[in-house]
């Protein structure tokens, strides 16, 4: 289709090997899209090699298509940065063609990293993030916007220092801001691609810099945890959730640096004012999680040049199972160790790759060609029924402690075991899976493991939480609050063990734990930490938990000052409301009309667990809703509150396409001790691609 009127484009004969343009001779296409063709060429007198990027010659006879085409040229050539393709030349011949020549590349594109690396290692994802980062302040220096900003146009090649070299690509709808630059109208007004497109660009709205910094966001975010913020069937879906909804805090999928999260977060409001307003800004957050993560310029470069040969296709997988080649199955660890000291559980060293598959034959087409149409989101399928089958009981004694995994066959896997009956070596063979996790080192293996353990709500995960308490900071709040959470008096020690050897953040945290478990000793480390900014939230929910409100003044505060629907102020409005404050119950009540579902879900969770009826009649109203996008979160809220409704929707979630309904529904299965679905719980936990669902699967098995 014509971007300029819609009409259809016509078939046109690629060019023949050989073809002259210019100075230049054709040697072969290297792809097509919508708007014209890519082709490797050759300067006949400098014998350089380039590509050449054709405008359709349907298209070159409307002007506004070609004023667009040129502005890409001149972008590239107006910002002149290391990080940006080169255009090295541009011509309109007297039989009407219209192109430009830009440097030819071999690598990948960020995309296909991404696709290889889920989620990415820091060093790595600081490394390459730094990079684009650069190119777009150059960019925004010189007042364009790229306005199309997503992995398909960011390109990874190798040089001698750098085996993660980036170029940014595809100005096609860049944006020229300063004088003499062409306004575009119809084709020019609603353009990028779905996933990556920011709330004002959705809208119609003025689209500046700011928008750029949003599409780095959701990159970022992607990077970080694996996975989009957004998804939908169709771009009407897409739309709406962008428009409407908060995005999972990128830190609740995999352990990240606080520091990381907050960057996320800031880049992905989704009004634009209250958006991290310049990339420069974007650029020292990035600074603030390497200092976080005490990692400097060289240590990353060296991290990445250990890298760079680390990970082949198919990667190895963490353990032995019927789905060999799985991207996901051998998930990185948010470390900079070098290649050879990284190895998966089974012992097999990170493999190393090929030339082939590190530059495969690509050069700059990218995702560039395809520009101007709506493409390259995801769909995702629903369905759902409802089970009739009688709950589990719920284990009343806790396990003895026990460090050490217990011994399964070796080559039997959970779901072959399960098959022949032996539900115990199940159980063993799923606390293995897990102790191995836990005692690994790696931080995102320990952070899956734990995440798995705190969903289920079990009792038999105890010993396994006690060992997480051993673990770096995050992991070890994590296991805290999971066993804060199954409310063991007993535990307390434990906890207290690990708050003594915790810094003054972890202690805040371990401290609410205590509390929580009748530590009353714990009171005073809340108190004072209710004067400290960044603490003072936790330590006064903590207290509200146990209906003390000392921490009110704060939670109030918090409440007043913060916007509306924030997940701060949600969080203080559900404290107030425990401790039976009618205003911020009122305000809480008017979340459940929101479009937004993550807002409208999560202050019904927070009335219902302060025991408001209507709220939890919206939650089972809304976990039967198939149409409703946060269907899971819902169902998993009515599972905590013991409420078997929640079992409706879990047919659904088992089989969704997303991750993270898998999990919500293997969580339900877990806290309500379901075995309804012991067989297929059994499946995911030998077969599923991704590591923190098996992980999860495991501990739903470990408690039943």
């Amino acid at each position: 289709m014509c971007p300029a009127d819609g009409a259809r484009a016509d078939d046109v004969e690629t060019l023949p090997k050989n073809t002259r343009i210019g100075a230049y001779k054709i040697e072969r296409m290297l792809g097509e899209g919508g708007m014209g063709f890519v082709y490797e060429a050759t300067h006949e007198v400098l014998n350089r090699r380039t590509a050449i990027k054709l405008l359709r010659p349907e298209l070159a006879v409307h002007a506004e298509v070609v004023t667009r085409f040129l502005n890409e040229a001149k972008a590239v050539n107006l910002i002149d940065h290391q990080h940006i393709i080169n255009v090295y030349d541009y011509g309109d011949g007297t039989d009407g063609s219209v192109y430009f020549v830009m440097e030819f590349l071999e690598g990948e594109t960020l995309d296909d990293l991404m696709r290889k690396r889920r989620p990415m290692q820091l060093p790595l994802m600081l490394h390459v993030f730094a990079q684009i980062a650069k190119a777009l302040a150059a960019a925004h220096g010189k007042q364009v916007v790229h306005r199309d900003l997503k992995p398909a146009n960011v390109f990874v090649i190798a040089r001698e220092d750098n085996p993660y070299f980036i170029k940014l690509l595809d100005f096609g709808i860049a944006q020229l801001r300063g004088e003499g630059a062409v306004k575009l109208t119809v084709a020019g007004s609603i353009m990028g691609t779905p996933q990556y497109m920011s709330p004002e660009q959705i809208s119609g709205a003025n689209v500046d810099a700011r928008s750029d910094v949003w599409a780095f966001g959701v990159m970022l975010y992607r990077a970080a945890t694996g996975q989009a913020p957004f998804k939908g069937e169709g771009f009407g879906e897409l739309a709406k959730k962008i428009l409407h909804e908060t995005p999972k805090p990128a830190d609740q999928i995999t352990p990240m640096p606080a520091a990381l999260a907050k960057l996320i977060a800031s880049c992905l409001e989704r009004k634009i004012e209250d958006r991290c307003q310049t990339i420069a800004e974007a650029i020292a957050g990035l600074e603030r999680v390497k200092k976080e993560a005490t990692l400097d310029d060289d240590a990353i470069l060296s991290a990445v040049k250990a890298d760079s040969g680390a990970i082949s296709e198919p990667m190895p997988m963490l353990r032995s199972e019927p789905t060999k080649g799985s991207l996901a199955g051998s998930s990185p660890q948010y470390q900079g160790a070098p290649a050879a000291q990284r190895r998966a559980t089974t012992g097999v060293p990170a493999g190393r790759t090929t030339s082939a598959s590190r530059v495969p034959t690509l050069a700059i087409v990218g995702g560039g060609l395809a520009a101007l149409g709506i493409v390259g989101y995801l769909a995702f399928g629903r369905g759902a029924s409802k089970p009739d089958a009688a709950p589990a009981p719920v284990a009343a004694v806790v396990p003895a402690t026990s460090t050490t995994p217990p011994t399964t066959p070796a080559t039997a896997s959970i779901h072959d075991l399960f098959t022949a009956g032996d539900h115990a070596a199940v159980r063993a063979l799923a606390e293995k899976h897990l102790h191995d996790a836990l005692a690994s080192g790696q931080l995102q293996q320990q952070g899956f493991a734990v995440d798995a353990l705190a969903r289920v709500r079990s009792t038999r995960t105890v010993p396994l939480l006690y060992l997480a308490l051993k673990a770096p900071p995050d992991v070890r709040v994590k296991a805290a609050r999971a066993l804060g959470e199954l409310g063991l008096p007993d535990a307390a020690p434990k906890v207290r063990a690990a708050l003594a050897e915790s810094g003054d953040k972890i202690k805040v945290e371990l401290a609410a734990v205590l509390y929580r478990l009748g530590d009353k000793d714990a009171r005073a480390i809340l108190k004072r930490a209710t004067e400290d900014p960044g603490l003072r939230l936790t330590a006064a929910l903590a207290m509200a938990e146990v209906n003390d409100d000392g921490g009110r003044a704060v939670l109030t505060d918090i409440l007043e000052t913060t916007p509306a629907g924030r997940d701060q102020w949600r969080r203080a409005a559900g404290g107030l409301a425990k401790l039976g404050d009618a205003n911020a119950r009122k305000a809480l009540e008017g979340e459940l009309s929101q479009p937004d579902a993550t807002r409208s879900v999560g202050a019904a969770d927070l009335l219902a667990r302060a025991g408001d009826g209507k709220a939890r009649a919206y939650l089972v109203r809304v976990a039967s809703d198939k149409e409703f996008s946060r269907a899971g979160e819902a169902a998993t809220a009515l599972a905590r509150l013991g409420d078997r409704e929640a079992i409706g929707w879990v047919d659904a979630g088992l089989a969704s396409t997303d991750l993270d309904e898998r999990k919500l529904a293997l969580a339900i299965c877990g806290v309500l001790a379901d075995a309804s679905h012991h067989g297929a719980i059994a499946k995911l936990a030998t077969t599923d691609p991704d590591l923190s669902v098996r992980m999860t699967a495991d501990a739903v098995l470990l408690g039943l």
